[in-house]
């Protein structure tokens, strides 16, 4: 196996919300609406990156101005990120059940034809929060992440980013429905769970891939689960093009 690195030198400045489904400006290596899995252990990057997706860079707009509204849930009571106009919500200190009620409430019709309401839920290590929550509180969690519009109303867009320091900490069923992940560098057995359920490589192809992609401290895969085979794999933003790829897979 080959592998072509690109850089991503992406400008959308200016780029406005309208009333389509996707923004506009928003680069087409980034699914809008979305499961997003963010795994990586302490210290490894994984604050930086949400910052950066939801501030841009000089050349990557990413996903800034993209969402009206960020909720960012955690269980702890240090918010370690710095986001304009986030609602930061402590676990310890609210019920699950009311967390998700408020942002149902907050957040209903708000969008219209000419502009869709884009709503963003990170849940930082609060994942196993909401699944101890009980039957109701994986009930409004499954509506929200899920069917966004069918709760909020059809003019608006629901995006949930869960972030972890293990996969297998992240039930199967969520993962399932990853439509993309970030990965930092980990233990061996988290990357035999990355590539059995998210890498379409044998052990050779993937063993390359990261050695390649995690030959820096703070490097991360990104693998968007809705492009081909061959170009759906990144080294933090650039992108990799994997060629003489096994077939069989």
């Amino acid at each position: 196996m080959k592998i072509v690195e690109k850089l991503t030198n992406v400008e959308c400045n200016g780029a406005k919300i309208s009333g389509s489904d996707r923004p506009d400006g928003l680069v087409d290596w980034l699914n809008f609406v979305n499961i997003t899995l963010v795994i990586g252990l302490p210290a490894s990057g994984k604050s930086s990156l949400i910052q950066t997706l939801l501030n841009g860079t000089n050349t990557h707009r990413l996903y800034n101005n993209i969402f009206h509204s960020v909720y960012y849930i955690s269980p702890s009571d240090t918010i370690n990120i710095n986001i304009p106009d986030e609602k930061n919500i402590n676990l310890t200190e609210k019920d699950v059940v009311s967390v998700l009620e408020e942002i149902i409430e907050n957040e209903s019709d708000l969008g219209n034809e000419d502009e869709h309401h884009n709503v963003l839920i990170i849940l930082d290590d609060a994942i196993n929060w909401i699944m101890g929550g009980g039957n109701r509180a994986k009930r409004l969690f499954g509506k929200l992440a899920f069917n966004g519009r069918h709760i909020l109303g059809k003019y608006s867009s629901v995006a949930t980013w869960v972030v972890s320091q293990r996969i297998k900490s992240i039930p199967k069923y969520i993962r399932s429905m990853a439509n993309q992940v970030f990965f930092f560098d980990s233990t061996k057995n988290e990357k035999q769970i990355l590539q059995e359920e998210f890498m379409l490589t044998n052990k050779k192809e993937t063993e390359l891939l990261f050695n390649h992609i995690y030959d820096k401290k703070f490097n991360f895969l990104f693998i968007n689960l809705n492009l081909p085979k061959e170009s759906r794999y990144f080294k933090n933003f650039n992108r990799l093009y994997l060629e003489n790829l096994d077939t069989s897979l």
